[in-house]
């Protein structure tokens, strides 16, 4: 079903069964970011401990933006 046919079908269906399609819609989202976060925090448990940054990390990650917006 395309993206037209259920924004055409949406308005005919009744109170309940809209609910049901968001409910189902919030869970597949949920189910998205739970995976995606899940992503992140597996990389930081690879990644090890953390180590205080110095300055030369701070100088690198101002450079590298200011690089990006001077591309925008």
């Amino acid at each position: 079903m395309s993206t037209s046919q259920i924004l055409e079908l949406l308005p005919k269906l009744g109170r309940e069964e809209r609910r049901e399609i968001l409910d189902r819609l919030c869970a597949l989202e949920e189910a998205d970011w739970t995976e995606s976060h899940q992503e992140l925090i597996d990389e930081a448990l690879r990644s090890g401990p953390a180590s205080p940054a110095d300055p030369s990390d701070w100088e690198g990650a101002l450079q590298r933006g200011l690089g990006r917006g001077d591309r925008k």
